[in-house]
């Protein structure tokens, strides 16, 4: 399988960063380039439509700094890296924009717990590898 194209699900937990510097460790040996994408997941409850706006608004800004250091991180390396802040469920999003830009893979964090809570791997991590149709890399 010959990968070209990556989705990193980036939300600036340690978890994601770690899954981010495996993509790039990855994409620095085979050529690949790499999309980092961060997700303002929509507010469960909201009276307005500008509320909404106003919503998806303020997670733009907190994730845009997140996003610029992560630019900062990979302009010495010879690594082909965007980044886009998508807006609605972030399991979904993250699939459908994997999907749609024809992504070769998706990159995505988890948290590494112990015991019975190994069994269960993150939410949105778990909602990716089901239902995505692209190949999925959960790094723990």
């Amino acid at each position: 399988m010959e990968i070209k194209k990556m989705v990193v699900a980036y939300d600036g937990s340690s978890e994601s960063e770690r899954a981010l510097n495996w993509a790039i460790d990855l994409a620095g040996k085979i050529r690949s380039d790499i999309v980092v994408v961060s997700v303002v997941k929509p507010p469960e409850f909201s009276p307005t439509v500008s509320e909404i706006e106003e919503f998806y608004e303020d997670g733009e800004k907190y994730f845009r700094p997140l996003l610029e250091k992560v630019e900062e991180k990979v302009n010495f390396l010879n690594i082909s890296l965007r980044t886009e802040i998508l807006r609605g469920h972030p399991a979904e999003s993250i699939v459908r924009y994997a999907y749609d830009r024809r992504a070769d893979l998706v990159v995505l964090g988890t948290r590494g717990n112990g015991g019975f809570k190994s069994l269960i791997i993150g939410s949105v991590a778990q909602k990716v590898v089901t239902y995505s149709k692209v190949p999925v890399a959960v790094i723990k």
